[in-house]
């Protein structure tokens, strides 16, 4: 039997993700955008008042407290560069039940802003007065853009990524409370993120939304496979579980990367990149698996801080020991699955935000022509042109490499 969705998959994926829209009648899979009809914008204050709202719940924090890459990642990254926190201002956005903020204090921060905007603010109070007899934590109910402090903070810390890094949109909150609150030479905790995609092979996910209604007590129901299918996708509803690193058949490719230091808002509005990959084994090209990494490794102008700097990584893909985030998946409803090593596949994955509600994003995957379709440059595929420009691009690299250094030449 299947693994049921956990709690945060069911109240963040439906209540974020309900109104995207994908072309139900390709199934989703186009060439082009998907016409939409006109909806009315949401209000943005009910909006971020359900959002908020949702993160009330109490599971939805023990869900990610219990997610030990995840929790032990920020742990590693504060408390093993406690040079970097001591004795300075901190601001930790979306704080929760303030593990991070706690972290920062432990770290030896001399003030930590724990910026809360849902309800679940009133009780983080209560935890930072269990915790903080030196009064280093102070709790701030609402928004980490919208709020005014008393003075700029040296370091921002958050857990703002959702599924695929960017469900939710908290993104957009942590840029505008950078822009209002980090100093010129503050730093973000974490410092990066890139998402990654790859083609997966799902046989459990097939089997039990297609191959079981080819035979039910011996009739054949597969017009029900077909409607499953299809719902999904246009209901805009990837599928969330987790995968193993065997499943995947294209090595991974980077769809984007940010400096979190320096990403604007129009960089994570709307992304879209082309990708061609070559097939790493016989198998069956069932979807499309997008996940995301994150690295806790700033820039400091002090070279000896950067020197010392101990930096940290956390992982979400299937190579990876699981956490809440999963990984996500755009199924692929080709009739002909089969696949063979180093055979070419092309698709284009876009993620643009909805006009009506920013915190959801639509998620449109169209599959491309290897032999028709232009390939990006350079191109991660090993047919004949991309390969040829691959090996070109590399021998220049090389040819720089091997040129003098100016200074030498001149010694």
């Amino acid at each position: 039997m299947p693994k049921r969705p956990d709690l945060r998959e069911f109240v963040l994926v439906k209540r974020t993700m309900e109104q995207v829209n994908m072309d139900s009648a390709t199934n989703g899979i186009s060439s082009s955008p998907p016409p939409q009809a006109k909806k009315p914008k949401e209000d943005a204050a009910k909006v971020d008042l359900e959002y908020f709202n949702s993160y009330d719940d109490i599971n939805i924090h023990k869900l990610m407290l219990q997610d030990k890459p995840r929790t032990d990642a920020y742990e590693k990254a504060i408390l093993d560069n406690s040079d970097v926190f001591k004795g300075k201002i901190v601001m930790d956005v979306g704080a929760g039940t303030g593990i991070l903020s706690l972290f920062c204090k432990k770290a030896g921060a001399k003030k930590v802003y724990a910026v809360e905007a849902s309800p679940f603010a009133s009780l983080l109070k209560e935890i930072v007065e269990l915790n903080d007899e030196e009064g280093v934590i102070e709790v701030i109910h609402g928004k980490a853009e919208e709020i005014d402090l008393p003075q700029q903070v040296d370091i921002i810390v958050s857990e703002w990524m959702g599924f695929y890094l960017l469900h939710e949109s908290m993104l957009d909150s942590l840029i505008k409370a950078r822009e209002k609150h980090l100093q010129d030479d503050g730093v973000m905790f974490p410092s990066h993120a890139r998402i990654y995609c790859a083609a997966v092979q799902m046989d459990d996910y097939m089997e039990d939304n297609v191959s079981y209604w080819q035979n039910v007590y011996g009739f054949n129901m597969l017009p029900v496979a077909t409607r499953v299918l299809e719902n999904k996708l246009s209901g805009g509803q990837p599928e969330v579980q987790n995968l193993k690193d065997s499943q995947l058949i294209s090595v991974p490719s980077v769809f984007t990367e940010y400096d979190l230091r320096w990403v604007q808002l129009d960089e994570v509005k709307s992304l879209s990149d082309k990708k061609f990959v070559s097939i790493t084994r016989d198998g069956k090209f069932h979807g499309v698996a997008i996940w995301f990494d994150c690295d806790f490794k700033p820039m400091f102008y002090d070279e000896e801080v950067s020197e010392k700097f101990k930096a940290v990584k956390l992982c979400t893909g299937p190579s990876a020991p699981p956490t809440h985030w999963k990984q996500t998946v755009i199924v692929v409803p080709r009739d002909d699955a089969d696949v063979e090593k180093d055979e070419v596949v092309g698709w284009e994955i876009t993620m643009q935000q909805s006009e009506n509600n920013p915190r959801h994003y639509q998620l449109c995957l169209s599959l491309l022509d290897p032999e028709l379709d232009e390939h990006p440059v350079p191109c991660e595929c090993k047919m004949a042109r991309c390969a040829l420009f691959a090996a070109l691009m590399q021998k220049e690299d090389d040819d720089l490499e091997e040129v003098p250094n100016i200074e030498d030449v001149s010694s």
